[in-house]
């Protein structure tokens, strides 16, 4: 690809899209300094500065919703991006909710910590995570006591965040659950507590090793299995590049072994294997959230937050509320026809509260497709010969600025 493409490509997967004016000074910088600019973010905000979050399990709806939309807020103006995106996409793979963790105070700590730690070292993330208040509570830690131990966290560190099916055994699942005992959260908690008491500090054999009493031999263990590389390069060679190549993987695990097991740096690698032409990646679909705050960014539009909710919620992805401890589904999952029904929703309050002098429904207005198509940051900069006809055919300008939002060309990124 060419650099303006590689350049609008590399906010697509890896950032959260670029308003037309962002575009442009991204393309001055040139390619090699927009991917260090991304993988090194200076300067982060709080998405929830400024925001009163409630610790009180029982906070109302009008509470939580304005949580969320802080978070979307910031997903739609943030400086940094990468940051933001590779949160997210941890938000989906080490997973809680607030359906069932209920404190917003507790959700929010753990995106906090995401950010905070998820362009570091993975290994070092998992262990912050273990003993996370949301984490506790979502997977029953905050009960797991020598006499009762439960295994759910062990399981899913094992099946979901670390290692993936097979690769142990439910004697694993069981030594680890005993070794995880002891910590607890509240249900107003923001942070968890260590209490001996209720720890069963019996050495265990797990997943090959003798000893393992307690968190920090249970996550040494799991991430030293020879399948831990494999899974996070898997991981992310799907949501960057959409492939599992065993080549593209191998790279990446090689990356994240020289890296010190961090996340971005095998997120970079991913990256540069596709700008730079050492794999074709393969077209990857944006669920609702970053796809939101892309047309967002590129519009410059906050369209009113109790619709954005509501929408947000029929097309299946609202933050804070993970369907189940897999998170998220992906790919043809987002056809389904109530998902689109919602994008169109979402596509039109985003085209009826863009500015009337923004460049982008400024090109829609002028019926210049290939100006909309580059102001969307479409990598190619036009649109199919269907969607242009579509867009053609459209009524008036913010009709076409939303069949637009809702085109291929940019929901597939």
């Amino acid at each position: 690809m060419d650099e303006r493409a590689a350049v609008a490509w590399l906010h697509r997967r890896i950032g959260l899209g670029l308003s037309p004016a962002e575009l442009d000074a991204a393309r001055a910088r040139g390619l090699t300094a927009e991917l260090d600019r991304l993988v090194h973010p200076t300067d982060a905000t709080d998405p929830w500065a400024g925001v009163d979050v409630p610790t009180d399990p029982k906070a109302g709806k009008a509470e939580r919703v304005r949580v969320i939309a802080a978070w979307l807020d910031h997903l739609s103006t943030t400086s940094t991006p990468m940051l933001d995106r590779l949160a997210w996409t941890l938000h989906g793979w080490l997973v809680s909710s607030m359906d069932k963790v209920r404190s917003p105070a507790q959700m929010v700590g753990q995106v906090q910590l995401l950010r905070a730690q998820g362009t570091g070292s993975f290994p070092g993330l998992l262990r912050a995570v273990a003993t996370d208040a949301a984490m506790l509570r979502y997977l029953d830690g905050a009960d797991s006591t020598a006499g009762a131990p439960n295994e759910n966290f062990s399981r899913e560190l094992l099946e979901l965040f670390a290692l993936g099916v097979g690769n142990y055994t439910e004697g694993d699942v069981q030594a680890g659950a005993r070794a995880l005992t002891g910590w607890t959260a509240g249900r107003s908690d923001t942070r968890a507590t260590f209490r001996p008491r209720r720890h069963d500090d019996t050495p265990q054999q797990y997943l090959g090793h003798s000893g393992i009493h307690d968190v920090d031999g249970v996550i040494a263990a799991a991430v030293a299995q020879p399948a831990h590389p494999d899974f996070v390069a898997r991981r992310v060679a799907r949501e960057v590049l959409g492939t599992t190549d065993d080549a593209v993987v191998a790279s990446l695990v090689a990356a994240y072994e020289a890296g010190g097991r961090r996340l971005d740096v095998v997120v970079q690698t991913a990256a540069r294997l596709a700008v730079e032409g050492g794999t074709d990646p393969a077209p990857v679909v944006l669920a609702p959230v970053p796809w939101l705050a892309m047309i967002r960014r590129s519009t410059g539009a906050a369209p009113p937050v109790a619709a954005v909710a509501k929408d947000l919620r029929a097309a299946g992805q609202i933050p804070m509320f993970p369907p189940n401890v897999a998170g998220w589904p992906g790919g043809k999952a987002w056809f389904a026809s109530s998902t689109v029904v919602a994008r169109a929703d979402l596509a039109a309050a985003v085209a009826g509260a863009t500015a009337q002098d923004h460049p982008t429904l400024d090109a829609a207005r002028q019926g210049d497709l290939d100006a909309l198509a580059d102001r969307l940051g479409v990598p190619d900069a036009r649109f199919s010969d269907p969607t242009a006809a579509a867009l053609d055919a459209a009524p008036d300008p913010r009709t076409r600025l939303a069949l637009a939002l809702t085109s291929p060309e940019v929901v597939i990124a």
